[in-house]
C-alpha cells in the first residue's frame, strides 16, 4: 500500500513538472534581475556622487546614459487590491528630478541629465549638503519633482539614499515615513534657502483617491494622481507597481497634442479638438520599433512605413511619429500590435529625449481619446473590491 501511495505523489509531481520548470525559470529570472538591479544601482550611485564641473561646464556635463530614477506606468486599468495594498497622491506640476546632496554640496539634475535651476550646486540642509567640520560628509539621494514656477521648492517623492544608509531594497511604506520623518528632523521645509517638502501619500482608499481628486482639482498646477504599491522597492527604470493617471479635469496635460512637450485638456463629447497622438519610438535591430518597456513591445517595423524609402534609421535612433488609428489600439494584445498600428513618420525625437515611450503611454493616450478610464472607474473597483471581501 506505501509503495502505490509514493508511486501516486511521485507520478502527481511528474505530471506537473512543467509547472515545476516554469517556477524554476521564474526564479532564475528574479535572481538574475536582483543582481542586474544591484549592478545597475552601484553604476547609478558611482555617476551620482561626481562632482559636478566648475563654470561653464557645468550646463554640458551628463552624469548617466539612463535617469536613475524610477519610471511608473499609465494605469490603463486598476489594479487588484488597490484599496489596501496601493498608496495615492495628487501630483504637482513639475519635472522629475535627482538630488544628490554630496561633496558639502546640493544639486538637481532632470532625468535627461540637465540642471533645471540657476545658480548651480546650492548649500541644503540634507545630510551632505553643506559643509561639515566633523569630518565624513555623507550621501543624500533624492526623488523629487521641481517646478519652474517655485524654484526654491523641492517636493520629495522618495528617498534611496539617506546620509550613506541605502534604502533601494526597502519596501516604499518604509521609505516614505523614514523619509517624512527624517525632513521634518533636519527642519528642511523652513530652515533652508531651498525647502524640502515631502508629497502626501495615503492608502488608496476609496474615500483617499477622491480626496486626492478631488485636491488636485483644486491645485493651481496639478497633473493628476499618482499610485504607489506600498511593498514595492526602488527600482531604476519602468516599474508596473508605480502607476500615473489623469483626467482633464485634474491635469492641463491630458492629451498630449503635437508638439513633444504641449498638451491639452479632456476631449469634447464630439472628439472635435482633439489633438494629433505623437510617440517616440527607439529603432531596433532589423527596423522593429520597440517601446521603453522591458521587454519591449513592437509597435511596427521601419521597413512597412516607407516604400519609397523616406525613412532613414539606424538601430539606436530615436525616432517620432504619428500614430493614425488611436481607436484600433485601445484593446489590442501587445503581441498583436504591430499587425494593427498605422503609423506615419514624422522624424527624427527631440536631442532632449532619451528614451522611447512605454506602451502604457501610448495605451493611455489612445484610451484617453475614445474609451477613458475615469475616476469612477477606479473609484468603483475599489468598492467592487471591499464588496467581494465582504461576502467572502
Amino acid at each position: 500500500m506505501s509503495g502505490a501511495i509514493e508511486h501516486g505523489r511521485s507520478s502527481r509531481f511528474k505530471s506537473r513538472g512543467y509547472l515545476s520548470d516554469a517556477a524554476e525559470n521564474r526564479r532564475a529570472n528574479l535572481l538574475k534581475r536582483q543582481q542586474e538591479s544591484r549592478q545597475n544601482i552601484s553604476e547609478a550611485l558611482r555617476c551620482l556622487q561626481k562632482p559636478p564641473p566648475p563654470g561653464r561646464q557645468l550646463s554640458k556635463f551628463r552624469p548617466w546614459r539612463r535617469p536613475p530614477l524610477s519610471s511608473p506606468e499609465w494605469m490603463n486599468y486598476p489594479p487588484t487590491r488597490l484599496g489596501s495594498d496601493w498608496a495615492v497622491a495628487a501630483k504637482c506640476e513639475g519635472k522629475r528630478c535627482v538630488v544628490v546632496a554630496a561633496h558639502g554640496a546640493t544639486t538637481i539634475r532632470t532625468r535627461s541629465g540637465r540642471y533645471p535651476r540657476k545658480g548651480g550646486p546650492f548649500t541644503s540642509c540634507l545630510p551632505g549638503g553643506f559643509e561639515s567640520k566633523g569630518g565624513k560628509v555623507g550621501t543624500t539621494v533624492l526623488d523629487c519633482i521641481f517646478a519652474p514656477s517655485e524654484p526654491n521648492v523641492l517636493r520629495a517623492l522618495d528617498v534611496m539614499v539617506w546620509n550613506d544608509h541605502m534604502l533601494y531594497d526597502c519596501d516604499f511604506q518604509f521609505r516614505y515615513f523614514w523619509l517624512r520623518g527624517r525632513l521634518v528632523e533636519i527642519g528642511a521645509d523652513r530652515d533652508c534657502p531651498v525647502k524640502f517638502t515631502a508629497v502626501e501619500f495615503s492608502t488608496a482608499t476609496d474615500k483617499a483617491v477622491a480626496e486626492a481628486y478631488e485636491y488636485a482639482k483644486s491645485m493651481p498646477r496639478a497633473d493628476g494622481l499618482l499610485f504607489y504599491h506600498w511593498q514595492v522597492h526602488y527600482v531604476l527604470g519602468p516599474t508596473p507597481l508605480i502607476l500615473q493617471w489623469k483626467d482633464g479635469n485634474c491635469s492641463e496635460y491630458f492629451l498630449e497634442g503635437g508638439q513633444e512637450t504641449e498638451s491639452q485638456g479632456s476631449p469634447s463629447d464630439e472628439m472635435l479638438d482633439v489633438p494629433d497622438l505623437y510617440t517616440v519610438l527607439l529603432c531596433g535591430s532589423e527596423g522593429m520599433l520597440l517601446t521603453s518597456d522591458v521587454p519591449p513591445v513592437v509597435v511596427s517595423r521601419a521597413e512597412a512605413l516607407s516604400t519609397d524609402g523616406s525613412l532613414v534609421a539606424s538601430e539606436g535612433d530615436l525616432l517620432r511619429f504619428r500614430i493614425l488609428n488611436p481607436a484600433q489600439l485601445c484593446n489590442v494584445r501587445e503581441s498583436e500590435v504591430s499587425r494593427v498600428a498605422q503609423l506615419k513618420s514624422a522624424g527624427k525625437a527631440s536631442l532632449v529625449r532619451t528614451l522611447p515611450d512605454s506602451w502604457s503611454r501610448i495605451l493611455f493616450q489612445c484610451r484617453g481619446r475614445h474609451n477613458p478610464l475615469t475616476v469612477d472607474d477606479v473609484l468603483g473597483s475599489i468598492r467592487s473590491e471591499i464588496r467581494d471581501q465582504v461576502m467572502a
